[in-house]
């Protein structure tokens, strides 16, 4: 399953967001994108439109976040360079996925997702 279904899925029983953290294959880095020019943005509103022509490109509906440019919901998350989670209702980390985009575990999040709201 694709992130973008699985929001579709479940947007109407949890909230999604995705949050845009620093670009970790801009261009000036020891290994950029080769299917993107990135420069690594420098202030809040350079990351914010980075963000948001990302999320076009991916051809992502669900809510964007675009994390400060000190980086504060990366590092308290763990997130570099992607990681899915899933936030309890109480606010505790119900699922923390391995690192991505390679590793990825969609199954296995929706999984937990899908035990999280049999038990609402």
């Amino acid at each position: 399953m694709r992130l973008q279904a699985a929001y579709e899925k479940f947007r109407d029983r949890a909230d999604f967001y995705w949050i845009y953290i620093r670009e970790e294959h801009h261009i000036e880095s020891p290994s950029p994108a080769s299917h993107v020019k990135i420069s690594q943005p420098k202030t809040w509103l350079q990351r914010s439109e980075v963000a948001g022509q990302c999320s076009q490109d991916l051809n992502l509906t669900l809510p964007l976040l675009v994390d400060d440019i000190s980086d504060t919901a990366a590092q308290t998350f763990e997130a570099m360079p992607d990681r899915l989670y899933i936030l309890a209702p109480d606010g505790t980390i119900a699922y923390q996925g391995p690192p991505g985009p390679y590793e990825f575990d969609l199954d296995g999040m929706v999984r937990v997702l899908e035990q999280l709201l049999q038990t609402k």
